[in-house]
Formats: C-alpha cells, sequence, structure tokens
C-alpha cells in the first residue's frame, strides 16, 4: 500500500484549497449561515473546479483525489454536502447521497435542490421523497429531516461516503490544531506565551497524536474499502469510530487552550467545532458508531492480507 497521493490528486486539491481560501476562507461559512442560499453558489464553485465528475468509487486515484478535496473543504468548515455529492457518482438519478441507520432520516443540506438518495449499512438505497424544514440552531443549522421511499436499489458506495466524511472531519481537526497551536504561540500570560508552558505543550501533543493517527488511518482506509469489497464496511465504520474520537479529543483540548474566545464567533474555532457536529452525531454518534463496529467485527472479522498469502501459498498460486 502506498499512502502518498498522486501527484495528480494532490493538485486538484491544492487547486480547491486556493479557491476556497482566495474566495473567502471562514467567510463561506458565515455568509452561509446568513443567507442559506449561498449555498448554491458554493456547489457551482466546486462543479467549476470538476469536483462533481470525480468518480471515488471506481478509481483509486479519482478516490484519493475525492478525499483531499474533502479535507480542504473541511478546514474552511464548507457549508455543503462536498463527500454526499461525490460519493453519489456510481448512484444512478443521485445527486447526492446520504446513509440512515434507521427510518428516522435527518440530513444535513437536504434542503438544496438536488436528487437525494439514502442508503443503509448493507447498501439498499430508497429515495428521499420529502424534505422539512430545517432544525436550526447553533448546532445543526442546515439539518433537515427527510422522508424516505421504499428501499428499492443496491450500492457499494457506503463505505466510500464513510471514508469521504471521515476526510471531511480530518480537514477540521487539522485546522483546529493549527488555530490552536498559533493562539498559544501568541497569547501572553505570566510574562510568556503559553506554549511555554510545559502542560500546554503536553495538551498539544495529544492533539498532533489524535490528528496524525488519524490521517495515517483515513490513507489505509482509502485504499481498502475499494480493494477489501466484502470487509469495507468493517474499515468504513472503524474509521468513523476513530475519527469521532480524535474529534473529541482535538476539540476538547482545542477549546481548553483558547478559553472563552473559542466559542464566540469571532473564532475561526467557533465555526469549526458547531458545524463539526453534524458530522459527528448523524447518523448516529461515537456510542452507536462502536457497537456497530463490534457487530461488524463480531459477524465478519477484519480482512486479514496474511490470511490471503498464506492461502495463495497453500493453494499454490504463489
Amino acid at each position: 500500500m502506498n499512502t502518498e497521493p498522486s501527484t495528480e490528486a494532490l493538485e486538484f486539491a491544492q487547486s480547491v484549497t486556493a479557491w476556497l481560501a482566495a474566495s473567502g476562507g471562514f467567510d463561506h461559512v458565515q455568509r452561509a449561515e446568513a443567507d442559506p442560499s449561498y449555498r448554491v453558489s458554493l456547489g457551482e464553485g466546486f462543479a467549476r473546479l470538476g469536483t462533481w465528475d470525480i468518480d471515488a468509487v471506481e478509481d483509486q486515484e479519482q478516490a484519493e483525489a475525492a478525499a483531499l478535496a474533502c479535507r480542504a473543504a473541511g478546514r474552511f468548515a464548507v457549508p455543503y454536502p462536498v463527500a454526499e455529492r461525490i460519493a453519489s457518482a456510481s448512484v444512478d438519478g443521485a445527486d447526492a447521497i446520504a446513509l440512515v441507520w434507521d427510518e428516522r432520516g435527518r440530513v444535513p443540506h437536504a434542503d438544496l435542490d438536488l436528487s437525494w438518495t439514502v442508503l443503509d449499512l448493507e447498501g439498499r438505497t430508497a429515495q428521499v421523497v420529502g424534505v422539512g424544514s430545517p432544525v436550526g440552531g447553533k448546532l445543526g443549522q442546515f439539518v433537515t429531516p427527510v422522508e424516505i421511499g421504499d428501499w428499492s436499489g443496491s450500492t457499494k458506495a457506503g463505505p466510500v461516503l464513510l471514508t469521504l466524511q471521515s476526510w471531511t472531519l480530518l480537514g477540521m481537526l487539522q485546522a483546529a490544531q493549527d488555530l490552536t497551536c498559533s493562539h498559544v504561540r501568541d497569547r501572553v500570560q505570566f510574562g510568556k506565551p503559553l506554549a511555554a508552558f510545559q502542560s500546554v505543550q503536553f495538551a498539544l501533543t495529544d492533539i498532533a497524536v489524535a490528528t496524525q493517527s488519524l490521517e495515517e488511518l483515513c490513507k489505509y482506509t482509502l485504499w481498502a474499502v475499494r480493494r477489501f469489497e466484502p470487509d469495507a464496511m468493517t474499515d468504513a465504520v472503524a474509521l468513523r469510530a476513530a475519527s469521532l474520537e480524535a474529534a473529541e479529543t482535538t476539540f476538547r483540548i482545542a477549546h481548553q487552550l483558547h478559553g472563552a474566545i473559542g466559542f464566540c464567533d469571532e473564532s475561526c474555532l467557533s465555526w469549526l467545532s458547531r458545524y463539526s457536529q453534524p458530522l459527528r452525531r448523524l447518523p448516529r454518534g461515537r456510542s452507536h458508531s462502536e457497537g456497530l463496529l463490534v457487530d461488524l467485527i463480531a459477524g465478519s472479522g477484519y480482512y486479514s492480507p496474511l490470511e490471503e498469502r498464506a492461502r495463495a501459498v497453500s493453494e499454490g498460486s504463489i
């Protein structure tokens, strides 16, 4: 497994990052909150870059480009279903897809003028036939209840969707880490920067371990969910559980080190933290994800490359 993305994927991600930064950065999420219709222009901007032409399910190089684009969107808490639209490329008639774990569907950004399809853990698909009003509030500004039609199709895009959503969350965590490092370097107390205190350094180490280990797991899972299709959902749910754990660690420490200002709209950390909530809580949160992972492992286990090699040796194919 090569964990380094292709040159083409890196160049595409750089284009996405440059466009997002030049056109507003964290202003995008603030504009969308003031005027929800602003999200349409974000979708058009991604379209001009060719984002919706990516097929992350069928092609590894395109999957890498999709993952890095999702991470770039996460870095600015972009209020648009980037992962959900990219993962829908292989689902007929869908502009975007969302995973639901029961019949009570709540989907971020389902109020946009897109054709939504929902899927369950087994890969069954159903059309969204009705959309309610966004629930609103600080932690669910664009979260919308949906009415689900009959389960009538199937797809293998579920693990890819979960993986791309984890890449989006990774971007949020890395941005929170950067903001926190800058804050403790600039903030002076008792005559020296916060970063000079050993306890702060230990806390920053915890964030670094959380984000760096998650990044490596994201890279592995992006490769594994396409290569080991029978066990792809197990790998994808394992990544989700790990990403939710890393998010709790990162945002808890980031808010502790920022203090009260970390909860103010003047702080970019506040926007990152708030807009990470739908990703972290829907369709279910950390405890349910971990419980589901236990059930999946008990049912089918993890894929083992060593077992495959041993089987191939015994069969004489290598």
